[in-house]
């Protein structure tokens, strides 16, 4: 196998990046690439690394098709979510006008038959991405107040006569 040829350029970028980069992942590689420079085997650099020799090898293709932005990862996606922003909007609406607990609220949104079955997990995740939010001793959404409403309410309790 060739030696991989950096140039100086390249090596204090990757020595850098190797120590300095935010992301672990990153900095593994650029420490990889450095090390394959330097003569190290695709196995030698895996077991130093403790990766599978097929990364260590990606690792050197990315590194000669793309260059420095191969040592990036590409984004996780994952799966889509079952409800568009406007079924959950009606989710979080309902919540705020009705209240209740998570089963009473799709119940009420099944009644519709517009929106998909989901969980009581996804709905909670749903709404905790909305701010809305749960009280400890019950299962049931908080209706939270203005921030005003309740600073008003806190200088009305104050305003009283004076103690000695």
């Amino acid at each position: 196998m060739k030696r991989l040829m950096l140039s100086d350029a390249e090596r204090r970028t990757l020595r850098d990046m190797g120590i300095f980069h935010p992301h672990p992942r990153v900095r593994m590689r650029a420490q990889g690439i450095l090390r394959l420079s330097q003569g190290l085997t695709l196995q030698e650099t895996a077991d130093e690394f403790s990766v599978h020799l097929n990364s260590v090898e990606q690792w050197r293709q990315r590194w000669n098709k793309l260059g420095l932005t191969g040592l990036y990862e590409g984004r996780h996606t994952g799966r889509p979510r079952k409800w568009t922003p406007q079924q959950q909007q009606a989710l979080g609406e309902l919540a705020h006008s009705e209240g209740g607990t998570i089963a009473a609220l799709l119940r009420h949104l099944k009644q519709r038959h517009d929106h998909v079955s989901i969980s009581d997990g996804t709905a909670a995740r749903y709404l905790k991405e909305m701010k809305f939010s749960y009280k400890r001793y019950r299962y049931s959404l908080k209706k939270t107040q203005p921030r005003g409403v309740r600073a008003r309410r806190q200088d009305h309790r104050g305003s009283g006569p004076a103690r000695p």
